[in-house]
């Protein structure tokens, strides 16, 4: 579903252990994250707006090249006609 500014996305399953739910929630959510990290997707939730230059990705330092670089922050002036 569309949210107020994100998506939502909505995974139905099954177990037979309904006493295990908690640590399979947390199980599933943490594949989720890795699988997500690992793809080079950040999870910006709920709400995530930012000006990108300048910042440093959101995804664990694991899951960056070791060469990665945060990206300068940069100004552009316009002139305007007299």
């Amino acid at each position: 579903s569309l949210n107020d500014f994100n998506v939502s996305y909505q995974l139905n399953a099954y177990t037979a252990r309904p006493e295990l739910m908690p640590r399979i929630y947390s199980e599933l959510h943490q594949e989720i994250q890795d699988k997500c990290n690992a793809a080079n997707i950040e999870i910006l939730s709920p709400t995530f707006s930012a000006l990108r230059d300048g910042n440093h990705s959101t995804l664990p330092s694991d899951y960056l090249p070791e060469n990665y670089v945060a990206p300068s922050f940069s100004v552009r002036r316009a002139e305007k006609d007299p």
